[in-house]
């Protein structure tokens, strides 16, 4: 079995409202309904304008000491104004004007799909922006160093490069293992809790583990639509690459796991094939039977895909 599990994101790894809830410093705190948690946080903009509308983009964690805004009527019209242009969250600093968050910007907000974040007093919104910009850097250096592996895994994948150049980036993450496990998800960021090398490619994020157990992983160990390539020793990583990805396209489709064995069918071997080797067959095979169907209005094409949908066998076709 795999020594790690895969925990996947959401479809591209940013910042997120819940993710600044968990945060130890600053420390700031949901108030109101948990709605817009999966919001992303672009920038934190500190304003004390009613209309801050014209100098916000779209995913902006928007600060506000609540001086301009002392009435009910007032906060609901800070909230129609912002969320015209989409922001991530709402944060209210305490202290200022009120000792806690008042009802009617929470109502409102909330009402907008907007969570209301109170900030301490003795949290200044210097630290929150300073916090968010880290993390945006941090984020965006982790995309980088994704795509940089991922741009190898590439070459290695396409025949383009030997794994041997993978071997130093391999022994100083996972240690000199004697085998990997390759895991890949489509459109997704891979993130198993121990060692690995992380990269995206084609839209698939791939992920090098170390293998202990020459077993397959069993699906209580992979979450969602991963595939997973056979053990393999690291020389070898070519082929465990090429089979990952096809594995996971074939999750994909299905939205649960998939491994070597699912890759022994008709929809596996698709899988296998690129583009170019696919051509012939689909201008030699494919083309004359869609443009008989066409002239004869038969269903040969339709046959067809009901054989590969039953892996080739007549009988359940």
């Amino acid at each position: 079995m795999l020594p790690t599990q895969p925990r996947l994101v959401a479809d591209v790894d940013v910042l997120r409202v819940g993710d600044l809830l968990r945060w130890g410093h600053p420390r700031i705190d949901l108030v109101g309904e948990s709605v817009g948690l999966d919001r992303a946080v672009r920038w934190g903009l500190p304003t004390d304008l009613l209309d801050p509308s014209p100098y916000l983009r779209g995913g902006e964690l928007v600060l506000t000491s609540g001086i301009s805004i002392r009435d009910a009527a007032s906060q609901r019209g800070f909230v129609r104004s912002v969320r015209r242009t989409r922001p991530a969250a709402i944060g209210y600093a305490l202290g200022v004007v009120e000792s806690a968050v008042p009802s009617v910007l929470i109502a409102a907000a909330n009402a907008a799909g907007l969570a209301v974040l109170s900030v301490p007093p003795d949290v200044p919104f210097v630290e929150i922006t300073r916090r968010i910009a880290h993390e945006q850097q941090r984020h965006d250096a982790e995309e980088l160093a994704r795509e940089s592996v991922g741009a190898i895994f590439d070459m290695v994948r396409r025949g383009h490069a030997s794994a041997v150049v993978l071997r130093e980036r391999l022994i100083h993450v996972l240690g000199d293992v004697p085998g990997v496990w390759v895991l890949a998800a489509r459109g997704r960021v891979l993130r198993p809790d121990g060692s690995a090398l992380v990269g995206t490619t084609g839209g698939f994020s791939v992920a090098v583990v170390p293998a202990t157990q020459p077993g397959p992983p069993t699906e209580d160990l992979l979450a969602g639509d991963v595939g997973w390539s056979g053990p393999v020793d690291p020389a070898a990583l070519a082929g465990a690459l090429r089979e990952a990805i096809a594995a996971a396209s074939l999750a994909a489709r299905h939205g649960a796991p998939r491994g070597p064995r699912d890759l022994a069918t008709w929809e596996g071997l698709i899988e296998r094939l690129t583009p170019e080797q696919l051509a012939p067959f689909r201008d030699r095979l494919l083309a004359p039977l869609i443009d008989y169907d066409a002239r004869h209005r038969t269903t040969l094409l339709e046959t067809v895909e009901r054989l590969c949908q039953r892996d080739g066998s007549v009988i359940s076709a």
